[in-house]
């Protein structure tokens, strides 16, 4: 007869190895003979940013589940690394771009200063750049950070950076001071005439997506069939509209870069369950601006509070309009 205790004592054992099998182990970052700081090394140790605090990555990589819903993840990611002498004492440290997902429609990207602390990273300090904007370009010189990104315009709709600029950091006291920042292109540069009727007027736009900028806000919304799902501009000031198994009509105007969709006279009719149309039709009349970005329209809506993204269907003439 098998002694209890025995059991007892067996049934923790067998269940850690069962779970060390089935988890893929952490890497722990290991302190190079030579003194210098590796990728893996930086791939694979702690930083801290932000309101989510404290994280390891693990192969570039961090992921938390803290909801039931798929997109109830924090996940941050590491992006790009610079090396080069931060802190004056002859060492190469190391600059690097985290990018942040919370499970909402951002990305915030954070550069993060790293020291060489006897060949392991050791972080200093770190700086939000911003929601969703995009280094290109990432490097150390003279113990400066040198950054190339794609950043907002006033005009711009978060999905959509279009102003490239040049900015440089240095660390004073331990702290990341910017020292030099300039705009090399920005699309507020372009004449209002490159910006209006003529781009967005006789095609029929087929939305694609809304994207609410509000955390207590309506939800994003991915659209199945953008065929059902209209507008077109006409040249004369007039509107049409096809939201689902409903039709819409009325007037816009056009000012510079804002635009405004006045309500006007619409069908009735119960589309299928789920059917976005009633909420298609209502963000309509709370568009303020708009913005062309690589053949798409996107059209923001008032207080910053979301944009509808509209893919180019072809002329009214190609889609039989009269």
């Amino acid at each position: 007869m098998k002694h209890p205790k025995f059991l007892v004592i067996l049934f923790p054992i067998v269940l850690a190895l069962v779970s060390s099998c089935s988890q893929q182990p952490i890497i722990q970052p290991i302190a190079n003979e030579s003194g210098l700081l590796t990728k893996s090394a930086l791939n694979n140790t702690t930083y801290h940013i932000g309101e989510l605090g404290t994280i390891r990555l693990n192969n570039g990589e961090f992921k938390n589940q803290y909801g039931e819903g798929a997109t109830q993840m924090h996940r941050v990611t590491l992006e790009k690394i610079a090396f080069g002498d931060l802190n004056g004492d002859g060492l190469d440290d190391a600059a690097v771009i985290l990018a942040w997902q919370n499970g909402g429609s951002g990305t915030f990207k954070y550069l993060v200063a790293v020291q060489n602390s006897s060949g392991l990273p050791q972080q200093i300090d770190s700086i939000l750049l911003g929601d969703r904007v995009q280094v290109s370009a990432l490097s150390i010189t003279s113990g400066a950070v040198q950054l190339e990104e794609v950043t907002h315009t006033p005009l711009d709709p978060m999905c959509c950076p279009s102003q490239q600029a040049k900015q440089s950091y240095v660390l004073r006291a331990n702290k990341w001071a910017q020292i030099n920042g300039k705009v090399v292109h920005s699309n507020t540069a372009k004449s209002a005439t490159e910006m209006l009727a003529p781009d967005i007027t006789g095609i029929v736009w087929k939305l694609e997506r809304f994207n609410d900028n509000e955390k207590e806000g309506l939800p994003n919304i991915v659209i199945d069939e953008p065929d059902k799902f209209t507008l077109t501009l006409l040249p004369n000031g007039t509107y049409q509209v096809m939201a689902d198994c409903n039709r819409m009509q009325g007037q816009y105007t056009l000012e510079g870069t804002r635009i405004k969709i006045e309500p006007g006279p619409a069908t009735l009719a119960e589309c299928p369950p789920g059917s976005p149309y009633a909420e298609y039709l209502r963000r309509l009349n709370k568009v303020v601006s708009f913005i062309l970005h690589e053949n798409k329209l996107v059209l923001n809506l008032i207080m910053n509070k979301g944009n509808m993204i509209f893919k180019n269907g072809g002329s009214i003439h190609d889609n039989g309009h009269h």
